[in-house]
């Protein structure tokens, strides 16, 4: 069907609301094209894509598509029971989250599922908390994470409360691409009078404190430290999810905290902040602004945290030793805490023997280097969350215990009684060791050069490259498809020591000249290509959803002014091997 038909139909259906149907005729060729060309797939990771009306699209029509697989789904792996057992649904503050999840409701309550959800915006980790504390058969999440205003997005958790993975998220895919389209699929509904219940959490504040007190269970150092705090925090939720929980369990924990004004509202448009990504400069403006404003009043607050709109991740800037403002990456922020955390439980003679933290392959290497020094292992898992969630169970599964999880993109996780990256866990770690660190008399940078002292120095960046034209998405694939079949075996005048090719499951080693199969359960079969170095790694990975390729730095015992200028040559040439200049 052309995108003409498609349009034409939509314009033609019941479904569509007068207003949809009136933007649709205002649009010109080339949007229309866009909205309609393709259908808006379900991946790995869900949903995620602007709003609007169309058949590529975030819409009611296109949400409640998806909710209509992921019912069937579930009663096709645990039978009836799962009507009974329920699904959570959470949403985040965007344009629509409050209107897919009540599609998203309906749609599962008429085929009898009983939902436990929340009248206003909670967080990404509370919903995983709620799917395994209620025993739900599966969950959902509307969000868009950091992206722009105009987008939103629909993520499916399993029971277990992690995002799902392997023959579980496949099994879903397949369901959902077998249904009709949007404007023409259909469910059987059970009698009215066995719809599903629709339990909502948040009718006072019992359930979320609930919550904050079990994330107040992960602190090390609440019931140790004493008399008023060194830290004082300035926060921002970004406008999101963490506008409640985030000062909440900063000021349960005895911190002093102060909100960013005009960030700590829910707000769709997100107008309070340059940008909502901790990764970027732009989340931290306000704060920053609002740091020098309270300085000048004679008020000293030394540490910021930003989490993003959905609150599974977080950022930190800080007052280093010469009363500078100094950000760290996901890659410092989660070596220092690996750090502090196993040092924390050393002295106390808690480490166990059995321990394990776990990465993702693009996750700089100081973290499980700052681990081995404590004699704990690292279990390495592909990119995403959802993976490192899983590792968990295969963890406890073993015997042995999870110790502590992250990612380079701001993400880390304590302890698993939640499965995804938690920013509430995360700020209250950030906050208890910089209070740990300035009750010994030094800042955050003051203990990261004691940690380079015993790992080594670390630089970890990342470069993303676009493809541009209409034919875009069809050359990124046939340049990465080029770089698998003729890698360089020397990259900026460096030799690639080995390529571990995780989509053939191939390692290449250029240095004997001898290729095995690449036989690692941890790391789950993904379209990514490892280059490994005698100083580093460079990792490319590209975009599932748009026509652009990552790739992901480490260069190990350089200053980061020479670590930089090394890595920009190496992106160069690995850009202009791919014809992207």
């Amino acid at each position: 069907m052309s995108y003409q038909e498609k349009k034409d139909a939509w314009l033609n259906s019941s479904w569509v609301s007068e207003e949809d149907k009136d933007f649709i005729r205002k649009q010109n060729e080339e949007t229309l094209d866009e909205m309609f060309s393709t259908d808006l797939s379900f991946g790995t990771a869900g949903m995620r894509a602007l709003l609007g009306p169309g058949s590529a699209r975030l819409n009611i029509l296109t949400v409640r598509r998806a909710t209509i697989g992921v019912g069937l789904f579930l009663k096709q792996k645990y039978g009836p029971v799962a009507l009974k057992r329920g699904v959570a649904i959470s949403f985040d503050n965007r344009h629509y989250s409050k209107e897919f999840r009540d599609i998203a409701t309906k749609v599962l309550r008429e085929m009898g599922y009983n939902i436990f959800t929340f009248k206003d915006p909670h967080s990404t980790p509370e919903l995983s908390y709620t799917v395994r504390k209620n025993n739900c058969a599966g969950g959902l999440m509307i969000t868009a994470s950091h992206n722009p205003r105009e987008y939103n997005g629909y993520k499916f958790y399993d029971e277990k409360g992690c995002q799902g993975v392997y023959d579980t998220i496949d099994g879903l895919i397949e369901i959902i691409k077998g249904l009709d389209d949007e404007l023409t699929v259909t469910y059987e509904k059970v009698d009215p009078k066995e719809y599903g219940s629709v339990t909502f959490l948040d009718e006072d504040d019992e359930y979320d404190v609930e919550f904050i007190d079990k994330e107040l269970t992960t602190s090390l150092y609440k019931d140790v430290f004493t008399g008023e705090r060194l830290t004082k925090i300035i926060f921002s939720p970004e406008c999101g999810c963490n506008c409640k929980t985030g000062p909440m369990i900063l000021r349960k924990a005895g911190y002093t905290v102060q909100t960013v004004p005009g960030q700590d509202f829910f707000d769709p448009d997100f107008k309070g902040t340059d940008n909502p990504n901790p990764e970027t400069l732009g989340a931290y403006t306000g704060a920053i602004r609002l740091m020098k404003e309270l300085k000048d009043k004679g008020e000293t607050y030394n540490l910021i945290l930003v989490t993003d709109p959905d609150a599974d991740r977080c950022g930190i800037a800080f007052l280093d030793r010469n009363g500078n403002i100094r950000r760290y990456t996901g890659n410092q922020t989660g070596a220092l805490l690996i750090d502090y955390v196993l040092s924390t439980l050393k002295k106390r003679n808690q480490l166990p023997e059995n321990g394990v933290i776990c990465n993702t392959f693009v996750t700089g290497g100081q973290g499980s280097k700052a681990a081995s020094l404590y004699g704990i292992k690292t279990r390495t898992t592909a990119t995403g969350f959802k993976y490192i969630g899983n590792m968990a169970d295969k963890i406890h599964s073993l015997g042995e215990k999870y110790l502590f999880g992250y990612e380079e993109s701001y993400g880390y996780l304590l302890s698993d009684f939640v499965r995804d990256k938690d920013s509430l866990q995360s700020i209250l770690a950030i906050a208890d060791m910089c209070e740990y660190y300035l009750r010994q008399g030094k800042t955050l940078d003051m203990a990261y050069e004691e940690l380079n002292q015993r790992t080594g120095k670390y630089f970890n960046d990342q470069v993303s490259v676009f493809f541009t034209g209409a034919d875009s998405l069809a050359r990124m694939n046939s340049e990465l498809s080029k770089l698998r079949l003729n890698p360089p075996k020397v990259i900026a005048g460096t030799k690639v020591e080995t390529l571990y090719d995780y989509k053939t499951r191939t390692i290449y080693n250029f240095k004997n000249l001898h290729k095995e199969s690449l036989n690692d359960p941890d790391i789950d079969t993904t379209n990514c290509l490892r280059f490994n170095l005698d100083d580093g790694f460079i990792a490319v990975r590209p975009s599932g959803t748009e026509p652009k390729v990552k790739f992901y730095f480490e260069i190990r015992g350089k200053e980061d002014e020479e670590a930089k200028a090394i890595m920009n040559e190496r992106a160069n040439y690995l850009k202009k091997l791919m014809g992207l200049e």
